[in-house]
């Protein structure tokens, strides 16, 4: 399984799902932050998931309808068309360089579809028999992470370039996290915001974990967001403060610089 790993800088698309606000910027593997531009006119949307290629899902589980943009390197934003009859989904997560991973934590259903970089959707697969996860988190390479926060305990799956989606193995032990995020071509961070604690690890394209390091001093955010060249946004919703940062091919953190003056904000995807 090859997986996906984006070469030129990351993208990140800004979204307030209450004012129809939207934004853009570039952010690098080294984690150098560049404004690009506003948007406006977003429907009001509970999910927005960025695909490695540069796909962009908007879903709504309150009505079941989506739609589908993309968003390429420089920054540039583009609407591709709308989609209806999605079934109901808790949480939705990309994996390898086009792949979605649909679920139900409270039915445990799920389904599996691809989005590529020019924002054409196609249905994979039905799935079922999952367990009551907290977060659900995919790599570029393809890998997949299963969490629960109430128990501690974890799995791993795997998505191939063709959407088709495999089971792995549980895990356990995890410590308490109130966000895990995805950077780079294997690369997860684990934050508590509560704590200021933190964590880095690896899973690759064939669901194998492995835990690289612990971290602390984290501030409190609201979104953490990492893109698939290793760069990572943090941001405070209710202060309009971030901070960016970096994670390499070995797992390896790195805290960049401090910024402020955000937008208020209610989605960040980084592609």
């Amino acid at each position: 399984m090859k997986g996906f790993t984006r070469t030129v800088p990351g993208s990140l698309l800004f979204i307030n799902s209450f004012t129809g606000a939207g934004a853009t910027a570039r952010l690098d593997a080294a984690g150098n932050y560049t404004y690009v531009g506003s948007l406006s006119g977003f429907s009001r949307w509970t999910h927005v998931v960025g695909a490695p290629s540069g796909g962009i899902l908007f879903y709504d589980a309150n009505t079941g309808n989506g739609a589908t943009a993309k968003l390429d390197a420089a920054g540039n934003y583009t609407f591709v068309g709308s989609l209806s009859g999605f079934g109901n989904w808790t949480h939705i997560t990309s994996a390898n360089e086009n792949g979605l991973l649909f679920y139900n934590a409270i039915t445990g259903a799920g389904a599996t579809a691809l989005l590529d970089a020019n924002g054409k959707y196609t249905f994979v697969s039905s799935l079922s028999g999952f367990s009551k996860w907290t977060h659900v988190v995919g790599t570029p390479s393809g890998g997949i992470l299963f969490y629960d926060a109430t128990t501690g305990n974890g799995a791993t799956a795997k998505l191939d370039a063709a959407g088709n989606y495999t089971y792995v193995a549980p895990l356990s032990g995890f410590g308490n996290w109130t966000h895990i995020t995805s950077a780079n071509k294997n690369g997860l961070l684990f934050v508590n915001t509560i704590t200021g604690a933190g964590a880095t690890a690896l899973l690759d394209g064939n669901g194998k974990y492995t835990f690289v390091s612990s971290l602390s001093g984290f501030s409190s955010w609201t979104h953490i967001v990492g893109t698939p060249n290793g760069g990572i946004l943090f941001y405070n919703g209710l202060t309009g403060n971030g901070a960016t940062a970096r994670l390499d091919a070995g797992g390896n953190y790195a805290y960049t610089a401090p910024l402020t003056g955000f937008g208020s904000w209610t989605h960040i995807v980084g592609v």
